[in-house]
């Protein structure tokens, strides 16, 4: 895998908004934690702007400030706004020009939700990015989030997410392999596409996966399509994220009697993997449903970022589970791992 050389005081976060429309103050209020660890930013020209309730400006204007970022050699990391439901109008920026220029100068790519389209090629193309909160967030996750997304990116030592997290137990067993972090819904999108990250690539992974607003049919199928690709033998163990809002119109009478984490566990029990629930990454709780504004204050608000790429160790035991990375996250000396 290449990894981008960890990052130091006085280097340069690229802000692109390649999916979704943001609201400037958010952003502001987390560009402030991210200068406060000596970082530079340079926001896209198009970050603010609005089709209408929905894009941040045109594809092509979207385009143009992602494929900037990755052009300029003073931007060591380029970090999603926001997620949203257009980064599929972005993807023809990964050409072989761009990811030739990317191999010969790893950059970080980090966000998650719609970003994970984004991450999801940047893996088949066995490069290492951060599934981590988006900037326009970054001020509402606790300290400990914003730490760690720190320590990943300078290279300091991040040894997984240890026992303490708000793991449940799923089926036990152990597996080792590269972890795969991504939305479920984006990681299906890929298939069959040059950015679907089991297809391309060797040796065995881990999943790690999360979802927000849909059917519980949905999500059904989705799981069934995993496990009938072409290499899902490559798949040794699997972390579920948060389920956000997870319910079901079609079918209510069974949507009420089945939860999302039994229909999930049911599946993979067929194959035969380990299987762990964390609580401490994904799509927050507190954002959907009523009563907003009081539930940031009292709901988990925890996010573990996840590198995509590194080798990672899952132990799902009786009662306690635990993600151990194998390898460093960032490379101190050159791209390549």
């Amino acid at each position: 895998m290449i990894r981008p050389l960890a990052l130091k005081s006085g280097d340069v976060v690229g802000l692109v908004a390649p999916s979704d429309a943001v609201e400037r103050e958010g952003v502001e209020k987390s560009l402030e934690i991210v200068k406060s660890w000596g970082l530079k930013v340079k926001v896209g020209k198009h970050v603010y702007a609005k089709v209408g309730d929905f894009m941040a400006g045109t594809a092509e204007e979207r385009m143009e400030d992602l494929k900037t970022m990755i052009f300029d050699d003073e931007v060591k990391a380029v970090w999603a706004a926001s997620g949203g439901y257009a980064v599929t109008e972005v993807m023809p920026v990964f050409n072989r020009e761009t990811i030739d220029h990317l191999k010969d100068h790893p950059k970080w790519f980090i966000g998650y939700s719609d970003m994970c389209m984004i991450l999801n090629a940047l893996t088949s193309f066995r490069m290492v990015s951060v599934m981590g909160p988006n900037m326009w967030g970054l001020h509402e996750w606790d300290k400990m989030s914003q730490e760690t997304v720190c320590k990943m990116l300078f290279g300091e030592e991040v040894g997984g997410v240890g026992e303490k997290a708000r793991w449940t137990v799923g089926l036990g067993g152990e597996a080792e392999g590269r972890i795969v972090a991504s939305n479920l819904e984006l990681l299906i999108l890929s298939f069959g596409t040059r950015f679907d990250p089991i297809m391309y690539g060797e040796g065995d992974i881990l999943l790690a996966l999360e979802e927000l607003d849909i059917d519980k049919s949905t999500l059904q199928r989705q799981i069934d399509v995993i496990f009938s690709h072409k290499r899902a033998k490559r798949i040794r163990g699997i972390i579920v994220g948060r389920l956000t809002n997870i319910l079901e119109k079609s079918y209510p009478e069974w949507g009420m009697k089945v939860t999302a984490e039994e229909l999930i566990r049911g599946r993979v029990k067929k194959v035969g993997l380990p299987l762990a629930f964390c609580g401490d990454f994904g799509h927050p709780e507190w954002a959907y449903g009523n009563f907003q504004e009081i539930k940031r204050f009292f709901h988990n608000r925890r996010f573990y970022p996840l590198p995509n790429g590194i080798l990672t160790k899952l132990t799902v035991g009786e009662k306690e589970c635990k993600l151990d990375f194998l390898e460093p996250v960032g490379n101190m000396e050159n791209g390549n791992a």
